[in-house]
């Protein structure tokens, strides 16, 4: 049970429990989930939940201080009864020795009765002023020391105490010592933490306050004093390092140094100065070290020597980058110079001595721009560098200068005044960055993007904002009629294009000089041929110019056109199969009600006397004339079906292409077809709508915003062999048949259990009105229909995978095809089939099936109704098919007719038939697991035909 009080100090916030075990276990268990900031609280709420299921009207909690008081830290207090809590804070440690004796006497300590406690002893004093009539407590241990204990008191009236309470407040007191412990541990830990963080604030402050270093050693080396001042930061601590060697104390490479002094000292009496580093506090450190004898005088016990160690890290950083800078100006590419504020060169590096051809000495005391030899320039570039080692301005240009050997050359040329700490001019830093390959480069690029211009099949155009051209490449021209050798120069947009695309400049122009740019689609008109249709794209170039380039898409357009007329050809199929099935149950039902007014009819002629009653007589023509009509209307939904060798590659390809432009976002369509042929048996117009139907399924799956990269991968090859246990959804394979797998996956939402299993039911949809649930039943029928099969993986979330399985075309194809069509002609001409389905769609879809092959078709949506039929008539009907998916009941006793010897069919989808009565158990039922092509029904029924006769 879950523990939760919204007020540990009221009563009233305790859950009132009156069995102690179970108050035991739960006020331990809340004492384990307690913390050490909140535990004095959750202490107060275990006494209350204790307390109450003991009766008591007291519980409380005493800790020993100091071996010298006892002090009352919690209290919980019944209704009514006086707090004692702050006159107990400080009492004597010896007015508790009969609690003392009785912890470590027996564990605990039980007064039903204080008349037990000699009269005036301090105990009993104690025990009258609280009002106490009968006590249990426990002792809390610390180790092997008593720490505390916890009380219940009773002072109402007195209570029978015996060894099962004190066994529990004992175990509940060792809880409670735990509690405490982990309190008192976290404490100690927080106060080391903060001793640690203030010792390792102090080391800190104190490495980095360390002052330079003296060292005195004896003549072994042995340090005998320690002094630091400042600036030095060196982690040592003279107790540390008193009595030890160097090798003791010092890193290996510095040890090695301090011997290399002290041999120096014992040869030359001072040693050289020795740089190291070291790495403090993560920070690497330079430090010099230099030792002399320590003095000279006898005895010789006092003789050895004196190191003087100090930092240098500053000073070496600044020494070490004024080298480094030397060192990166020597190898620099660039042309590095230096000049005194008079403007005179002082240095420069050995690339600008090799770039300009001049030697340092001759260079010395010329100005740059001589050195650059500028005056050979263009555009003012000497007079410019002059300008501003003059004004002791910033410079930044790319000048063409001129070597002392007379090769010209380009450089990018930055002169930046170099000023003292005071604001003095100190002279000029001049920097040149050789861009004599960059220049070429850009020479290069300009004629390679000329030559690509020219060889693009793309119309490209450089054109002023007065319309007037500066460029056309050939591919332009060819468009235009304009000769290669034709000059452009005087030629505008309105001397090339014709008048309607005249026009469109008037909202092209707006556009691009409010955007930069226009995109959009331009028609050309030809005479006598059709327009041709380009994507044009136009640019405001830097210039101000106009860089035009278009793209033809006539074909493209052609070819939308013709997908969209392919899409609107499918789409108006799958409406005439749509209002061919509503036609056909139309039909059907028109069939039955018909049927019944000619029983009707037939059964009135005798009664009536005269078989030539005029007035029968028109109502059995008009009958007649109505069942002509449903017969035609239930063929409807007939059509030829022409099967052909063919290979699926390009129905794959097409199919795809039709789907593409109705994507959207961000989606992709990746195609992967084999390089050679696949021929399949089929209907072309049938594989390409099952195709179309499962690739606007995955297109529908990406739509719903949540795949961050939606994409349909259309996969096509040859199946590997499989096993006989392989799965399927839709048809089976058979080991002896090849077959072309196409595999159409999709990033999308994926499948829920409910909709993979109703998905092949006809009219089930999850796209609400934009969806008519026929397309999963039609590509199940065509795949049957053509013994090819269906596997589906599907995970959520993650998408779903369609694998066709098609078979591939025999050598003897055209066998084949006979063998389909004899099976596909097989009539059911004269049988009489009663239909038993509690599902509407199924009835129509079957009647229309039947009825279609010839078969006379009487349609029950309710089992009782064809069981009352049958009792009536046992040979109402030559076959019976049910849908085994309804309720069994009925359909038991509908089997369990004494006088029903006709066949019957049972429709399922189930794996397994679950019937178990011994009607079901009949040799006229055949089991037809669905889903089930519709040549499956009729050559079952066909069998029956046979039987029967």
């Amino acid at each position: 049970m879950g523990l939760h009080y919204t007020s540990p100090n009221s009563a009233a916030a305790v859950p009132q429990i009156s069995d102690p075990y179970l108050a035991l276990a739960d006020a331990q268990t809340f004492l384990q989930r307690s913390t050490p900031a909140r535990l004095n609280k959750d202490i107060d709420t275990a006494l209350a939940m204790i307390g109450q299921a003991h009766g008591a009207d007291r519980a409380v909690l005493f800790r020993i201080k100091d071996m010298v008081f006892v002090e009352n830290t919690h209290e919980w207090l019944a209704p009514g009864i006086k707090p004692m809590q702050q006159g107990l804070k400080e009492t004597p440690y010896y007015a508790g020795e009969a609690f003392w004796a009785a912890f470590r006497r027996d564990g605990v300590l039980l007064l039903s009765d204080i008349a037990s406690v000699p009269a005036g002893c301090d105990m009993h004093k104690m025990l009258v002023e609280q009002e106490i009539k009968s006590l249990v407590a426990a002792p809390i241990w610390s180790a092997d020391d008593i720490a505390g204990f916890v009380a219940l008191d009773y002072c109402k009236a007195p209570r029978v105490l015996d060894a099962r309470d004190g066994a529990l407040l004992r175990s509940f007191a060792a809880s409670l010592g735990a509690a405490l412990d982990l309190q008192c541990s976290d404490k100690q830990r927080t106060a080391l933490s903060a001793e640690l963080k203030t010792v390792q604030d102090r080391v800190s402050t104190y490495v980095r306050a360390l002052p330079e270093l003296l060292i005195k050693a004896d003549r072994n080396g042995v340090v005998i004093g320690f002094h630091q001042r400042p600036p030095l930061i060196l982690a040592l601590n003279p107790v540390e390092v008193i009595g030890l060697p160097p090798e003791a104390f010092l890193p290996p490479h510095v040890a090695r140094i301090a011997r290399l002094a002290m041999a120096q000292v014992d040869a030359n009496g001072r040693s050289e100065t020795h740089d190291y580093s070291i790495t403090i506090n993560g920070q690497r450190r330079r430090f010099a070290l230099h030792a002399t004898r320590r003095r000279k005088a006898k005895p010789a016990h006092l003789q050895g020597y004196l190191f003087v160690i100090r930092d240098i890290t500053a000073t070496y950083h600044q020494t070490h980058r004024t080298r480094l800078l030397a060192r990166a100006a020597d190898l620099s590419s660039n042309l590095v110079m230096l000049t005194d504020e008079n403007r005179r060169l002082t240095w420069m590096n050995p690339a600008a001595v090799s770039r300009t051809g001049i030697s340092l000495e001759d260079a010395l005391g010329r100005h740059p721009r001589d050195v650059l030899r500028l005056e050979q320039g263009t555009d003012n570039s000497s007079h410019d560098l002059y300008d501003v080692l003059t004004l002791t301005d910033y410079f930044k240009k790319d000048v063409a200068a001129k070597s002392w050997n007379g090769l010209p050359y380009w450089v990018d040329l930055t002169v930046q005044p170099l000023h003292e700490s005071d604001g003095e001019l100190e002279g000029y830093l001049v920097v040149a960055s050789d861009i004599s390959l960059h220049k070429l480069s850009e020479s290069r690029a300009l004629r390679e993007r000329t030559n690509t211009m020219e060889m693009s099949e793309d119309t490209i155009s450089i054109s002023q904002p007065d319309g007037h051209f500066t460029y056309m490449n050939p591919a332009l021209r060819r468009i235009l009629n304009i000769p290669a050798d034709a000059p452009i120069e005087g030629l505008t947009w309105n001397d090339v294009n014709p008048p309607t695309v005249n026009d469109r400049f008037s909202e092209i122009l707006p556009v691009l000089y409010a955007q930069g740019q226009w995109n959009g689609e331009i028609a050309m008109p030809q005479q006598g041929a059709p327009d041709r249709y380009f994507d044009v794209a136009i640019w405001v170039q830097d210039d101000g110019s106009f860089l035009t380039i278009g793209r033809e898409t006539t074909a493209r357009k052609a070819t939308e056109k013709h997908n969209a007329l392919l899409r609107e050809q499918l789409q108006i199929a799958q409406s005439r199969q749509q209002m061919a099935q509503l036609a056909g149950g139309l039909a059907h039902d028109i069939f039955n009600y018909m049927a019944v007014n000619l029983h009707a009819i037939e059964a009135l002629k005798p009664q009536i006397g005269d078989a030539s009653d005029e007035n029968l007589a028109r109502m059995e023509a008009a009958t007649t004339q109505v069942l002509s009509l449903a017969k035609t209307m239930s063929k409807l939904g007939k059509r030829s079906v022409a099967y052909s060798v063919t290979d699926i590659c390009p129905i794959v390809k097409q199919a795809a292409e039709l789907i593409s432009p109705s994507l959207g976002g961000d989606a992709v369509l990746t195609l992967d077809l084999p390089d050679t042929p696949i021929d399949i048996v089929c209907d072309r117009t049938e594989l390409m709508q099952a195709l179309v139907n499962l690739l606007i399924n995955a297109r529908d799956a990406l739509q719903d915003g949540t795949d961050t990269n939606p994409q349909i991968t259309v996969h096509v090859r040859q199946a590997p062999p499989v096993a006989n246990n392989f799965s399927l959804d839709v048809g089976t394979i058979s080991t002896q048949s090849r077959y072309v797998q196409v595999d159409i996956c999709d990033t999308g939402i994926g499948l829920c259990e409910d909709s993979r299993t109703k998905m092949f039911d006809p009219y089930f949809t999850t796209k609400g009105e934009n969806g008519t649930g026929l397309g999963m039943s039609i590509v199940s029928r065509i795949l049957l229909e053509n013994k090819a099969a269906l596997r589906i993986q599907s995970e959520q979330g993650k998408g779903t995978c369609m694998q066709i399985f098609w078979p591939i075309a025999a050598p003897d194809t055209a066998a084949q095809s006979e063998l389909s069509e004899s099976a596909q002609a097989l009539s059911l001409k004269g049988l009489s089939v009663l239909l038993v389905d509690h599902q509407e769609a199924g009835l129509i879809e079957m009647s229309h099936v039947l009825s279609r092959n010839g078969a006379e078709v009487v349609s029950c949506p309710c089992p009782e109704d064809a069981i009352e039929a049958l009792m009536e008539d046992p040979n109402f009907c030559d076959v019976i098919v049910i849908n085994g998916n309804g309720a069994p009941g009925p359909l038991a006793k509908l089997t369990d007719h004494a006088d029903l010897n006709c066949p019957i069919i049972l429709t399922t989808t189930d794996k397994k038939l679950h019937f178990a009565t011994h009607g079901m158990q009949n040799e006229n039922i055949t089991l037809l697991q669905k889903p089930f092509s519709a040549s499956a029904l009729v050559t079952l029924l066909h069998d029956a035909t046979l039987r029967r006769h």
